[in-house]
Parts: structure tokens; C-alpha cells; sequence
């Protein structure tokens, strides 16, 4: 599923940028994304859905390599709302 995240990069620049999810659950996601992150970042995760966008405030747990130009990073919601 498709979803933007948007956050402050490792290199201390706001970012926005389009991600894949490869997993999800009620407490968290598993996103592939092309951006160097710290554990503990705040990050906001928007899913658009018809006419409305879920966004959802969330914590990375972990960044793990994937392949040469993406992570996987782990997030752990914290508080949603629609907008």
C-alpha cells in the first residue's frame, strides 16, 4: 500500500516522501523507504482513502538495510486522526 511519510532525516532536513508498506498491524508498520532515519524519530505516515487521509502519528522502533537505496523501517503508531 501506498503511503507518504514525512519527518526529519538523519541528516537534520525535513522530508516528505512516498513509501511501500510491506506489513501492518494495529500497533505498527513495516515501511520501505529511501531516507536514513534514527530510532526514536517522530514520523508522520498519511494514507489517502477516497476523500479523506488517515494520518498517523508514529515512533521508528528500527531501520534496517533492505537493498542498495531503501530501508525497512519499523513504526509504532501513536495517535491517529482523519484530516
Amino acid at each position: 500500500m501506498p503511503v507518504m511519510v514525512s519527518g526529519i532525516g538523519k541528516d537534520g532536513h525535513y522530508f516528505s516522501r512516498p513509501a511501500e508498506t510491506l506489513n501492518g498491524s494495529t500497533e505498527g508498520m513495516g515501511l520501505l523507504l529511501d531516507q536514513g532515519l534514527y530510532p526514536l524519530t517522530s514520523l508522520v505516515i498519511s494514507i489517502r482513502r477516497e476523500e479523506q487521509v488517515l494520518e498517523i502519528q508514529s515512533e521508528v522502533r528500527h531501520v534496517t538495510p533492505f537493498d542498495n537505496h531503501r530501508n525497512l523501517v519499523g513504526v509504532r503508531f501513536q495517535e491517529m486522526a482523519f484530516v
